[in-house]
């Protein structure tokens, strides 16, 4: 047996001095050279492009020595896929030296007769400085290891020879919790004629695990024998260090995504009942200033029933603050039913019971698609813009234009108005709670109203984005996967 190591663009980079003789050559002089120089029938693009004819065996092909004479060989070619590069490892199998080439045919016999009596001793050159090591074994029992390369000592601290000394060394240093899946994964070596790849820790002479990616492949006598086992060794403990590192953000991740919903839900679930037994008493004030009103109704001075009108005035804007405080907990938090809608129709019944007895000249597009989605989620969204859209706009004929198109992915539906606009450096400001840019006497409103839109779109999966600016009207434009359109 004998190996060459090929780069990326299955140029030798390394070979074996039996190998080199073998062609004729001194080793050196192979580095750089295509594969193909020595084995004319080699076909690159067939293994590039062929990638499932990788790790198999070919039989009987024609290689080339120095002087030109042809002799048949056979070999396998091995993908050894690194973080920054690709490497080959060719194995060559037994060769048949040219009639005409009596040093050749000397040689060879004198190789076969070495591997016959040493037990494999084929491999004599070895990446010193590669990340890849390359070892042999016996294919039963302990798996004995028969050769190992030199750059063994890189990876665990082991010599060859400490390695060697012992047939039981490569299953005495498995790690515990990988040994008994391992032994019976490899079994489905014996039923293929492929190459297979295992993952598992190893025991370094330092204490220390590594993981290693071992790609082996059994070899056969002429009587289907399993004669040898060949392995590749590569190190990946940065990359399973890192498959842990991440799979320990995702958990963290999941843990405080987890805690943050208990969170809101609390939030949410406080607000509602705070907001639901205040309702109670501010009934209760209401109603004390109504009958205060009617049984005084005449007696009181114009400054007592000014304070009397104030009273009215202040718990009727607690009690519309409130019931904006339970919408934004709902919001989520109940469980709702879809249904399909049509938006031409839906914003036509909408935009008839949200402006009953407002003066304001509605647009609605036509040809709107259907979705399917929440019913009551949608009304939450439009219904606090359309009212905005009448709120905060003083023009003498209010307008506002509803309408729908594609954007990319997404089906845009935008709810224009030429109303006072919005500064460019609140757009975000807006959707927070509690964020008016008015005072009450100026415009009637809590503030919470988009911070409902915002997170009943939120809760879609939906988006929103606002255009406008300071006295030049608004748009306010909901995106929504265009693969949730029905039709």
């Amino acid at each position: 047996m004998g190996v060459i190591v090929l780069d990326s663009e299955f140029c030798i980079e390394g070979i074996d001095r039996q190998t080199a003789q073998l062609f004729g050559y001194d080793h050196k002089e192979f580095c750089g050279q295509a594969l193909s120089t020595f084995i004319p029938d080699f076909d690159k693009e067939k293994y590039q492009v062929e990638q499932g004819v990788l790790n198999t065996k070919i039989t009987e092909q024609k290689a080339k020595t120095k002087s030109g004479d042809i002799f048949s060989l056979d070999y396998g070619v091995n993908e050894v896929s690194q973080v920054e590069k690709k490497s080959y490892v060719v194995t060559i199998g037994l060769c048949s030296p040219a009639l005409s080439d009596s040093e050749i045919r000397q040689q060879n016999f004198k190789n076969q007769a070495q591997a016959q009596a040493q037990g494999h001793d084929w491999l004599k050159y070895l990446l010193r400085s590669g990340p890849v090591v390359i070892y042999s074994c016996i294919p039963s029992g302990q798996f004995p290891t028969m050769f190992i390369s030199e750059n063994i000592k890189l990876l665990t601290g082991y010599t060859p020879e400490q390695y060697l000394a012992s047939p039981s060394f490569w299953l005495d240093h498995l790690h515990p919790e990988d040994k008994e899946e391992l032994l019976a994964e490899m079994s489905e070596l014996f039923s293929t004629d492929k190459s297979l790849s295992y993952e598992y820790r190893f025991l370094c002479a330092d204490g220390s695990y590594i993981w290693v990616l071992d790609k082996l492949k059994v070899y056969y006598d002429d009587h289907g024998q399993p004669t040898e086992m060949l392995g590749l060794w590569l190190d990946i403990s940065q990359r399973k260090n890192d498959e842990e590192l991440q799979a320990a953000t995702n958990l963290l991740l999941k843990r405080k995504t987890d805690e943050l919903q208990d969170s809101n839900a609390e939030l949410s679930q406080f607000t509602y009942v705070v907001s639901h037994d205040l309702k109670a008493p501010l009934r209760a004030i209401h109603s004390y200033c109504d009958w205060l009103s009617e049984d005084l109704e005449g007696k009181l001075e114009p400054e007592q029933q000014e304070y009397i009108s104030g009273m009215q005035d202040a718990v009727e804007e607690s009690e519309t603050l409130i019931e904006d405080l339970l919408e934004l907990s709902r919001v989520g938090r109940r469980a709702v039913e879809v249904e399909d809608v049509n938006l031409t129709d839906f914003f036509r019944a909408l935009t008839k019971k949200v402006l009953a007895d407002e003066q304001v000249e509605v647009e609605i597009d036509e040809d709107m698609p259907t979705i399917n989605v929440s019913l009551t989620i949608l009304a939450q969204v439009f219904q606090n813009l359309i009212t905005n859209a009448v709120v905060y706009n003083k023009s003498d004929t209010k307008n506002i234009k509803i309408s729908g198109h594609e954007n990319g992915d997404n089906y845009a539906v935008s709810v224009a108005d030429n109303g006072i606009g919005i500064d460019e450096k609140y757009h975000e400001r807006v959707f927070q709670l509690f964020q008016r840019l008015h005072t009450k006497e100026e415009y009637d409103g809590t503030g919470i109203g988009l911070a409902i839109v915002h997170k009943a779109v939120t809760h879609l999966d939906w988006s929103i984005a606002l255009n406008s600016s300071l006295n030049n009207g608004s748009t306010f434009s909901v995106y929504f996967p265009i693969k949730e359109v029905k039709s």
